[in-house]
């Protein structure tokens, strides 16, 4: 549904349910665990979703990884590229705020992360890459775990963030779950301006989070995101940005075009 510039009190975002749009997602980290030198990397997947249709109240759509890049080619980033391929091809379903709640090929999946690993265990041995495959085993083991890792701005939760539907300019708040920062949990606010040319949806860390003992012992120091929209609901940019004091990760996602 196209937004009115009427709209002032209230006013709808709603997906784009057409074409295929292509999305490029780029995570970049740095890491200070070394205090010499932070180390910077950066892995870049750039992704086809294709709305399907409607089952019931679930809107379904067909995430597709055409593509991932690595800025460093080292062994250990070639096995993430394996782990990354195991999501390469997911049928979601989302409800009405474009959060996701079904995966409807999981078993799909599962069956071909473990032909991966089959693959994988010619070349490699050891415990740790023992549990590097158990990780993503754990993951795939059941909906839940599929899901909520799927929700990660890592993954794809920058784009199917929960935020559809009808609003006015009141400050949301809810929780959510770093899992990139040792699962801590902070309250996160959230804002929707739609005065601009573009609509704008602005994140921080609320002063909630301060109180809580998880996100001081975890040293989250900066969390801010800012989600950029044409008035056709087009999702144009998407950046979010946490800092802590052993890393710093930077989350984007950006629109490359749609095809017909």
């Amino acid at each position: 549904m196209t937004l009115s510039s009427s709209f002032t009190e209230e006013f709808l975002l709603n997906p784009v349910l057409k074409d295929n749009q292509t999305y490029r997602f780029k995570t970049t980290t740095i890491d200070f665990s070394n205090r010499k030198k932070g180390i910077d990397k950066s892995c870049t997947r750039d992704v086809q979703i294709k709305f399907m249709g409607k089952i019931k109240d679930i809107f379904v759509f067909d995430v597709f990884i055409e593509k991932v890049t690595f800025s460093q080619n080292t062994a250990h980033e070639r096995l993430l590229k394996k782990d990354i391929y195991a999501y390469r091809n997911v049928l979601m379903g989302t409800d009405e705020k474009g959060e996701i709640v079904k995966i409807y090929n999981l078993n799909q999946m599962q069956n071909e992360w473990e032909e991966t690993k089959k693959d994988l265990r010619k070349d490699h041995t050891g415990y740790e890459f023992e549990d590097f495959l158990n990780d993503n085993t754990v993951v795939l083991a059941n909906e839940e775990k599929t899901i909520y890792y799927l929700k990660t701005p890592a993954m794809y939760g920058l784009f199917f963030h929960g935020l559809f539907g009808k609003y006015d300019h009141t400050t949301i708040k809810r929780n959510q779950i770093l899992l990139d920062f040792d699962s801590v949990e902070i309250t996160e606010e959230i804002k929707i301006n739609n005065k601009s040319s573009l609509l704008l949806i602005t994140a921080k860390k609320s002063d909630a989070s301060n109180a809580n003992n998880n996100a001081v012992d975890a040293g989250i120091n900066q969390y801010e995101g800012i989600w950029m929209y044409k008035k056709e609901n087009q999702l144009l940019e998407g950046n979010l940005k946490i800092e802590s004091e052993k890393c710093n990760i930077n989350y984007n996602v950006l629109w490359v075009g749609s095809k017909i």
